[in-house]
């Protein structure tokens, strides 16, 4: 990768703003380049699949997929890191990234599709990007809307499922509130891979009517943490694994294990057997949905970091507390095993725009 940059993405999209951040951060040169009507031929020229964000480095290679994109980056330029030292705490930044990019992307892509307010807020700024302020063709709005509506399936929101994401945002919202409290950044004084993650929803959660009211009314620091995400820098070490132990614990039991990972796991066996639906008990409540081959993609290349980590014992400790090991240990599934040909639509069933 050689800068300068040009990120094609959209104000709309948690994992455009996502590398967007990452890239200020970093202080590396860059073009923001808007995704609209006037750009779609100039985009397709690069997209591999139809998704974004884009980034076309000065020699013209391509990148998708926000986190690869970042590892590739952190690679070329590893100062200042957003990777731990500490490869236990390094593991926990990567195991948060990773829940904020499949699981609370579903309380994110919910609560913009499902409720009228929402959903005509998005419409509305989704054009006005789209044409660039120009007067947009008669209908376009109606068909934005019955798009990203017939999208909801991929990501399980419906009206059964409801119960399940929006308590569990609720409760995210509450324990990352007492977290951002005491600390500037997820894991200490500084943003790990992590934050940009979170970032990239929370950004999104907190533009919409119906989140964004939520998090003003309940949760101040996350306000604050988004704002400061903007231009992120450093401002201290990372945390010890000691210390997060006690700050991330309870987010680590509830949500990563006994939500994202319960999910991930029965996601991954849906994909590997071929099944048309995926069913797991969360919080007591069932949850289903149609499976997502590019999750179960996600768990195989965090079950295969968790390995790498395999020498640490205070991180197995934690990992074994907080439950994710129960999943993150488990047997291999061919989803785990499947070759790279099957990653080439693997993005198609995860809401990247």
């Amino acid at each position: 990768m050689n800068a300068p940059f040009r990120l094609y993405g959209a104000e709309l999209s948690p994992y455009s703003v996502k590398v967007r951040s990452y890239l200020r951060f970093k202080g590396l040169q860059f073009e923001w380049l808007e995704r609209n009507a006037a750009r779609q031929e100039e985009f397709a020229r690069y997209a591999k699949i139809p998704l974004i964000p884009i980034l076309v480095d000065a020699d013209e290679s391509v990148w998708q997929d926000s986190t690869p994109m970042i590892e590739a980056l952190e690679r070329m330029s590893p100062e200042p890191s957003i990777i731990p030292e500490d490869r236990a705490v390094a593991f926990i930044a990567a195991l948060l990234e990773d829940y904020a990019d499949e699981w609370l992307n579903k309380a994110m892509f919910h609560y913009r599709w499902t409720y009228p307010e929402d959903q005509d807020s998005a419409v509305a700024r989704l054009v006005e990007k789209m044409f660039d302020g120009a007067p947009a063709p008669e209908g376009v709005e109606a068909a934005a809307k019955a798009r990203m509506e017939g999208r909801l399936h991929y990501v399980g929101s419906t009206p059964e499922n409801a119960p399940v994401i929006e308590g569990s945002f609720a409760y995210l919202l509450g324990a990352l509130e007492s977290v951002l409290q005491a600390q500037p950044y997820l894991l200490g004084g500084r943003p790990s891979i992590a934050d940009f993650g979170f970032y990239g929803q929370f950004a999104q959660l907190l533009s919409d009517p119906t989140a964004g009211a939520m998090i003003r009314a309940q949760a101040p620091s996350i306000v604050a943490w988004v704002a400061r995400m903007e231009a992120p820098r450093v401002e201290g070490p990372f945390a010890t694994l000691t210390a997060l132990k006690e700050s991330l614990g309870a987010i680590m039991r509830q949500e990563v294990a006994d939500a994202y990972l319960a999910w991930a796991a029965a996601n991954a066996n849906a994909v590997a057997d071929d099944h048309a639906r995926v069913t797991v008990e969360i919080a007591g409540v069932s949850f289903s949905q149609k499976p997502q081959r590019y999750a179960a993609k996600a768990l195989a290349e965090l079950k295969r970091k968790r390995a790498e980590s395999a020498g640490e014992e205070a991180l197995a400790a934690l990992l074994s507390e907080t439950g994710c090991d129960r999943v993150l240990l488990a047997a291999p599934t061919r989803a785990d095993e499947a070759g790279p040909e099957e990653e080439d639509g693997a993005a198609s069933d995860r809401d990247d725009e």
